[in-house]
């Protein structure tokens, strides 16, 4: 279960060639501007990210915990919706996860992410033409999957390597099998039998077992509907005076709703691209890799608040 840990984004701005950097952020651009960022992205081929650290859990009462440090967690952990208590059964793995977003404002974008279960990319040229990739985890084995795809004026197409599923016929058992048999046999004499003497297995029959309708035995007579009342005169200044007017509409004589004009101008792109550590709580039995000792955590502690 990722949880974002902490978050910071570095604000570079350049008029040389953008390179594929991290942390960047261009709110404006012009369009020539934008597709610079966007023909040159931080990344194109979908990979998962690192893992940068393993760190043990400190609880709140730890005597190593300091509040002004402690995160959004405060001291306290979760897994699967429940709180850790065994917290040194447990160890935090840190990854190093990353995004990025471009538009020129023509209809040309890309973006992209990677985190530590999942990555993607994906990007639009003018003529609407997109093409893109992802790779995620899956099943309880974590087997990668890869999917690449595209859309054109063909349609959209799609390579995987998606495990394909082969449909079997339903197979019968034994017992169910001589069941079905036996009840088709059934159903065949006893439909044979009925059409031999229909009367002898109590069929309905109009001419000889009729029962009449229960509103028939009853005599039920419905009452003629009242005559209608006549309407009643509404006055038309009272009328104009309860007048209520709906979302977007205005009283008769009361001025015109302001509407805000839509901005015009030359187009105008973006990109931002940063990076960012998430972090899954793991147990130490799953880990690959030997987790670090307090020692080895004190000195990574010191260093990072040096």
């Amino acid at each position: 279960m990722l949880r974002l840990s902490t978050f910071f984004v570095a604000v570079a701005l350049s008029t040389a060639l953008p390179h594929p950097a991290i942390n960047v952020f261009e709110p404006i651009l012009t369009p020539e501007e934008a597709q610079k960022y966007l023909n040159s992205p931080p990344f194109t081929n979908p990979q998962l990210s690192s893992r940068t650290a393993v760190l043990p859990l400190v609880k709140y009462n730890d005597p190593r915990f300091r509040s002004a440090d402690a995160g959004p967690t405060l001291g306290h952990y979760w897994k699967n919706g429940h709180e850790i208590e065994n917290t040194d059964d447990y160890v935090e793995e840190v990854y190093d996860a990353s995004q990025y977003h471009g538009q020129d404002g023509l209809g040309a974008y890309v973006y992209g992410y990677q985190t530590p279960e999942s990555s993607k990319q994906e990007n639009r040229v003018h003529s609407g033409d997109v093409t893109g990739s992802y790779i995620f985890k899956a099943g309880s084995n974590n087997d990668l999957i890869k999917v690449r795809y595209w859309a054109d004026s063909q349609g959209f197409h799609q390579e995987d390597n998606i495990p394909k599923v082969v449909l079997k016929p339903v197979e019968e058992a034994e017992d169910v099998r001589q069941a079905r048999l036996a009840h088709e046999k059934a159903w065949k004499e006893a439909a044979a039998a009925a059409l031999l003497n229909p009367n002898a297995q109590g069929l309905y029959n109009a001419q000889y077992d009729y029962q009449p309708a229960a509103s028939a035995q009853q005599s039920v007579v419905v009452a003629p509907p009242e005559p209608a009342r006549e309407a009643k005169a509404y006055p038309v200044a009272q009328a104009q005076a309860s007048y209520q007017p709906g979302p977007g509409y205005a009283k008769p004589g009361a001025p015109e709703k302001y509407e805000e004009p839509e901005p015009t101008g030359p187009p105008h792109g973006f990109f931002y691209s940063f990076n960012y550590p998430v972090s899954i709580i793991s147990p130490k039995d799953n880990l690959q890799g030997d987790a670090p000792s307090h020692q080895d955590f004190e000195a990574t502690y010191a260093k990072s608040n040096a």
